[in-house]
């Protein structure tokens, strides 16, 4: 009984605490002479509810004033505000609109003439004539662009506005100026050690700029496009007398990733079944310095192996200067093998551009018993490089690459044991994602080598089949001194977490040591989904040249998991 008492009690309080707290808050009704002129009303989207009634006076002369900017100056009060309850309503005519405003221009205003300028509207004998529809959006753009100057305090408006005729207004456009701000501080919260170049350099947050609240968020957006750090909100702006200070809002990311695929195919000369795989392993942001350190292995179930491994230093001493270190070994059997080391220096140009000029020596073996094949030899090779890299990224798991761009130019020397030979060499590598709609992509990638040279050795030509090249064809089985590859892909959306998508890649390659030149393809499908453990992905693809038919037998089923930690 005292339960039910006890009960009954406290659900007679919230009752009235709910009725309460419901009238509490103050309604805002304002309607017009007709239905239609109430249409128009509405269709401003003034604030209806209010706490006080200090609040909701003020929406009210808000509500009149974007009226009259719309171009109905002749607005009357035909019903001042009246309360019944807690609902404050009013009647008002709205009248005519008047479809422009002519707005005479002071010449004492010469910040103000540059601005409209900048907008292209043509100044007229000192005027200017803005549709009234139109005018409260032009007081924004103005007010964006003194803001973009640094002069966020800037306050532009219509003053002395009369009839000029039955459809034309005419009045004074005036503005106060404030003084350029210029960034004093940055602050990041949360992430302090913050790699200081990929915030100054990358991002381009720095002290002494002018004040542009849309650039500063550009600049955050580029930070959380970066796969190892994350923006929590909008940087905010704290404004003194003598100082403006920027908060980012930064945390750090994990991105070390673990990058692996197991390959399936038929043996051509067993007909037994046999695995190929891949492993990449990439170290990121580890130090805080924004640096990267990638492990690569490869082996196509023989015994080809292959392994790189390569080191980039972004941001040298806070400055847009970085370093490149690479080492590369690879094994064909008991055929040959190939040491490589490059070193480059990087200059990031921009948020998404750099330029790299490096210097790379390469030493190949020839591991036969008898010296028989005389396309293998051994040499050396003393090259200079330049390359130029463009990438725009994506703040998606599954897709963090929307654009790729990069070229390699390479010129130097290979030394056998009796020749001297120039050579040069192009590596290119194109990929975009078109974005048709939320569910429907397209994914294009080509990747074009060439050496040029008078002649040619087996152990210097480019390698180049497999997951990462062309797909449906045994990793690194193409041997050739020009080729060229175009993967395509049909991308269906199906959730968040999962997508798949149709496979069909083409290539060209030439070998001129074996007189050869062929076009490849290549069809399957595929699929991607986000796990707990990372991104899996399965790919399933038949490779031919174009002497060959449809068999079977060249199916390639490719099992890939990226992992994050």
């Amino acid at each position: 009984m005292h339960r039910l008492l006890f009960s009954f009690f406290v659900l007679n309080i919230y009752t009235v605490f709910s009725v309460y707290s419901q009238t509490d808050k103050l309604r805002l009704l304002v309607s017009g002479n007709s239905k239609q002129q109430t249409e128009i009303i509405d269709s401003i989207g003034y604030q209806k509810t209010h706490s006080d009634f200090n609040a909701l006076n003020s929406e009210f002369k808000t509500l009149k004033k974007d009226l009259s900017l719309l171009g109905f100056f002749d607005l009357t009060e035909l019903e001042s505000l009246q309360k019944k309850d807690s609902i404050y309503f009013s009647k008002i005519d709205i009248g005519n609109r008047y479809k422009k405003i002519t707005l005479y221009i002071p010449n004492n205003q010469k910040a103000l003439r540059q601005y409209i300028e900048r907008l292209s509207i043509p100044i007229r004998n000192d005027s200017i004539e803005v549709d009234t529809p139109f005018a409260k959006a032009f007081l924004e753009q103005l007010s964006l662009l003194a803001s973009e100057d640094g002069k966020p305090f800037t306050s532009f408006q219509f003053r002395q506005i009369t009839k000029k005729s039955k459809k034309i207004l005419a009045g004074i456009l005036h503005s106060t100026e404030d003084t350029t701000r210029y960034i004093d501080n940055i602050v990041i919260k949360d992430y302090e050690n913050i790699s200081q170049g990929f915030l100054k350099y990358y991002a381009g947050f720095k002290t002494g700029k002018a004040f542009n609240q849309s650039e500063l968020i550009t600049q955050s957006d580029a930070l959380d496009k970066l796969p190892f750090i994350t923006i929590k909100k909008d940087p905010e702006v704290l404004f003194t007398n003598d100082s403006t200070t920027v908060y980012v809002y930064a945390s750090r990311k994990s991105n070390n990733r673990f990058d692996g695929f197991i390959g399936f195919a038929t043996n051509e000369e067993t007909n037994r079944l046999r695995l190929d795989g891949y492993l990449d392993l990439v170290l990121t942001n580890n130090l805080n310095y924004g640096e990267q350190l990638t492990l690569n292995y490869k082996s196509d179930g023989d015994d080809q192996q292959q392994l790189n491994i390569k080191a980039t230093l972004p941001y040298l001493f806070k400055s847009p200067i970085g370093a490149e270190f690479q080492l590369a070994l690879f094994r064909k059997d008991s055929t040959f093998s190939e040491t490589s080391q490059t070193v480059s220096l990087f200059y990031q140009l921009g948020r998404q551009t750099k330029a790299s000029l490096g210097y790379k020596r390469k030493q190949s073996e020839n591991l036969q018993d008898n010296f028989t094949n005389t396309n293998i030899l051994n040499y050396t090779q003393d090259r200079v490089l330049g390359a130029f890299d463009y990438t725009v990224l994506e703040n998606n798991v599954l897709f963090p690459e929307r654009t790729v761009f990069n070229t390699t130019l390479e010129a130097g020397v290979r030394n056998t044991d009796n020749m001297r030979e120039t050579q040069f060499s192009i590596d290119t590598k194109l990929q975009h994602t078109f974005k048709l709609n939320a569910k429907n992509h397209i994914f294009l990638r080509n990747k074009t080598q060439t050496l040029i040279s008078d002649n040619f050795l087996t152990n210097e030509l480019f390698r180049f089949g497999g997951i990462i090249s062309i797909r449906g064809f045994e990793e690194n089985s193409i041997f050739a001194n020009l080729q060229s590859t175009l993967n395509t892909e049909y991308r269906y959306i199906l959730a968040p977490t999962l997508y798949i998508h149709s496979i069909i890649d083409a290539g060209y390659f030439e070998n001129e040591l074996l007189d050869q030149r062929s076009r490849l393809f290549s069809i399957g499908f595929g699929a991607g989904i986000l796990t707990k453990s990372g991104v899996f992905k399965i790919n399933i693809a038949n490779g031919r040249n174009e002497d060959q038919e449809l068999l079977l037998s060249n199916t390639r089923i490719h099992l890939r998991l990226e992992a994050r930690f």
